[in-house]
């Protein structure tokens, strides 16, 4: 249920709420399933990495560019990131201050999946070129995309491939976020 409140009480600015709330009324009305979900917010994710990448922004490592990410886009208040298990990339977000969830901020009352991270996370890195991943869950076998997990929402992926891109120089992050909301 939508609760302004909570809203408010996490931080959310207009924009966090129109995220949430259009995902979340969408899925409450029939119209949105987790797989278009998954695949819009990925094309997404892809995107605003080639905003970044037009704005001259070049980032040397998945940490890197997920802090970017959400130090300008301000979805949560702590994200983590960390390789398992040799070869599984762990992203976290904070389950309380996270700003887009389309439950808690949004007011989704539908059971099942409806984060936007999951796809979001995956085409930016992708796109920037510093890993290929494979989402590691099977909601047919009752695995979620998202498992909450100590106060967090943990997205798994398979990593296939990680690399930093040609050129990418490891330029301090706040320089790299003062240039992409200078220019």
């Amino acid at each position: 249920m939508w609760d302004v409140n909570r809203a408010l009480g996490v931080g959310a600015n207009v924009y966090h709420v129109y995220i949430a709330s259009m995902i979340a009324r969408f899925r409450d009305l029939g119209l949105l399933k987790f797989g278009v979900i998954l695949r819009a917010s990925e094309d997404t994710g892809r995107r605003v990495a080639q905003y970044f990448t037009a704005l001259g922004v070049k980032l040397g490592s998945v940490e890197e560019a997920l802090e970017l990410l959400n130090l300008t886009l301000g979805f949560s208040d702590e994200v983590r990131a960390r390789v398992v298990d040799g070869g599984t990339l762990e992203v976290a977000f904070s389950k309380d201050t996270c700003k887009i969830c389309p439950r808690n901020i949004g007011g989704l009352e539908l059971p099942g999946p409806a984060c936007p991270n999951v796809g979001f996370v995956k085409g930016f890195l992708e796109e920037l070129g510093l890993a290929k991943l494979k989402e590691k869950f099977n909601v047919a076998n009752g695995e979620l995309p998202v498992e909450q997990r100590d106060g967090y929402c943990v997205i798994r992926y398979q990593i296939l491939e990680r690399k930093a891109p040609e050129g990418a120089a490891q330029a301090p992050l706040a320089t790299a976020l003062v240039s992409a909301r200078s220019t």
